[in-house]
């Protein structure tokens, strides 16, 4: 009865303290920017941010501690330039960064504005705790500080060797429809997945060597089992190395709509394997014999693809009263505005023929195609966890469902999955009517 007393004075005084928060903006100004102008250039890196020292694990169980390295994880950079704007894509192998961590790696880059920069996490569940929430719960961060130096550090060496790769190039884009049976399945809804997967492809002018080929699938990272305490970058890892085996380049992963709930169906691809190592090589490889399929289906290549890049800040009303105790407890520190709500942000990109709509979170595949279907674009690629992490974003029609039980608790509120998708339409609506 004591404790929960003290959690309830804890809420109440944190509560309590906005009347002294910056309020939430009257306004949310919606910035572009566009070249179909000069040269267009493209460039790639991958840069290992694999841990050197054991630490607590992101997802799954709190207090889980690695043992050891089964394979690396990476910062995998792509830059794309044309006149004088320049947009800038990591993947990170990591279960999540949010909002102040990425927007610390943005600011450090002086001469790129920070709106052209999307730091984007895959997801993966074997990888270090970046967010702090899987340490002693509700009491001590599991994010190891020394470690985010080296994440930090590792995203901006990835974009810096990137930008200095950066050569004449050529894009090509495509999408391709799969049978998610035996392959990926929702365990909370099975019908509801996103069943594209969407590639870009970028190699040098004239038909040259393979720069970099980015592809998006609605999946969490979690081939391998929850029991697991070696590092690895799960099934993203796999399909990244075919594709860079294949076509050389580098490879880059990104989740998209991923979220309540889409995972590896391992039962399907690997039902004889226990621990999960051999369904993650079986989902990496397949998912890269899809990519390869899509990439070889590309007709047609443009050497001078116009960018364009459109953003806007969001603000979410955190319902979660967990939120509310972690930010008290020091696990969490981020800003609150107003009544309680978190700042966040929304970007569309257009690069050439491809539509490239990010998410601060993990987004349900239903809203996800709600995206693509107000973009209105063929083909448009859905990366989520994108300079942010603020857990599941689902329908507000749906929230209260009892299929939605476990995804509420990593949930900020209803209406914050509905208030992505809005921002995004209204992206979307201008970008289409804009002059040109």
């Amino acid at each position: 009865m004591r404790h929960l007393l003290l959690v309830a004075l804890l809420l109440v005084f944190a509560n309590g303290c906005a009347a002294f928060r910056e309020s939430v903006p009257g306004k949310l100004p919606v910035y572009s920017a566009r070249s179909a102008e000069g040269e267009f250039l493209a460039g790639a890196a991958a840069v290992d941010i694999t841990p050197d020292h054991d630490l607590y694990m992101g997802g799954f169980d709190t207090m889980r501690e690695s043992e050891g390295v089964h394979d690396p994880l990476y910062a995998r950079a792509l830059v794309l330039r044309r006149g004088e704007l320049e947009l800038v894509l990591v993947s990170v192998d990591l279960v999540g960064l949010m909002r102040p961590e990425v927007q610390a790696m943005q600011q450090a880059i002086t001469d790129i504005d920070p709106r052209h920069i999307v730091v984007a996490s895959t997801h993966n569940h074997h990888s270090p705790d970046t967010m702090g929430l899987w340490g002693v719960p509700a009491l001590k961060s599991g994010s190891d500080p020394a470690y985010m130096k080296q994440v930090h550090a590792g995203v901006l060496a990835a974009i810096a060797e990137a930008r200095s790769n950066a050569r004449p190039a050529e894009l090509g884009a495509a999408k391709i429809a799969f049978d998610p049976r035996g392959f990926i399945k929702n365990s909370s809804r099975p019908e509801n997945v996103d069943p594209e997967i969407v590639v870009l492809h970028a190699r040098a002018a004239g038909g040259g060597p393979t720069i970099a080929t980015l592809v998006e699938l609605g999946c969490h990272p979690e081939a391998v089992k929850r029991k697991n305490k070696k590092i690895t970058a799960d099934f993203p890892g796999y399909t990244v190395a075919a594709l860079e085996r294949e076509l050389g380049g580098v490879g880059i992963y990104v989740s998209g709509a991923l979220g309540a709930l889409v995972s590896p169906d391992r039962k399907g691809i690997a039902p004889e394997h226990k621990d999960g190592w051999l369904a993650a090589e079986r989902v990496g490889q397949r998912l890269a014999a899809e990519a390869l399929t899509a990439v070889r289906s590309i007709a047609r290549y443009d050497a001078a693809p116009a960018l364009e890049a459109w953003h806007s800040l969001v603000y979410l009303d955190n319902e979660n009263w967990r939120y509310d105790l972690l930010r008290f407890t020091g696990v969490v520190n981020r800003k609150m505005y107003g009544s309680g709500y978190l700042e966040s942000e929304v970007n569309l990109w257009k690069v050439g023929g491809l539509s490239i709509a990010t998410v601060p979170g993990e987004i349900s595949p239903d809203l996800g195609l709600r995206i693509k279907r107000a973009v209105n674009s063929s083909p448009t690629m859905i990366i989520g966890l994108a300079n942010d992490e603020l857990g599941y974003l689902v329908p507000p029609w749906d929230y209260d469902l009892a299929y939605y039980d476990y995804e509420r608790t990593l949930c900020v509120g209803q209406d914050a999955g509905w208030c992505v998708v809005m921002r995004l339409e209204d992206l979307a609506l201008l970008s289409h009517y804009s002059l040109k």
